[in-house]
C-alpha cells in the first residue's frame, strides 16, 4: 500500500468535505490502484486539514497523478486552499488498524 498526503490550509471546511467525497465518489473503482481517502483536522489549527488518499502501489499512485480528473480536482483544490498545498508521499511501514 502507498500512502499520499495533501496539506491544505483553507477556511472552506464544509467545500473541501464535499469536493473530496465527490472525487471518491467518481474515481473509486475508476483511478489506478486508489482504494480511499480520510480528511483529517488539525485539532490545533481549524483551518488546517490533511487529505491521506490510499493506493495499491506507488506506481499507480503515480498513473493517477498524470490523469487530466485529477489535474482538474487538484486544480480545484487550490482554489479552495488560502495557500499552495503540500504534497507528500509515503509507504507504510507498520499499519496496526484492523482489517475489516
Amino acid at each position: 500500500m502507498f500512502i499520499q498526503t495533501i496539506t491544505v490550509t483553507t477556511s472552506h471546511e464544509r467545500e473541501l468535505v464535499h469536493h473530496l467525497a465527490e472525487w471518491h465518489s467518481a474515481q473509486c473503482g475508476v483511478a489506478p490502484g486508489y482504494r480511499g481517502a480520510r480528511l483529517l483536522s488539525d485539532r490545533d489549527r481549524p483551518d488546517r486539514f490533511v487529505i491521506e488518499a490510499t493506493f495499491g502501489s506507488e506506481e499507480e499512485a503515480a498513473l493517477n497523478n498524470d490523469r487530466p480528473e485529477t489535474v482538474e480536482w487538484s486544480s480545484a483544490l487550490r482554489g479552495l486552499a488560502t495557500s499552495e498545498p503540500k504534497f507528500a508521499d509515503h509507504c507504510i511501514v507498520l499499519d496496526t488498524l484492523p482489517r475489516i
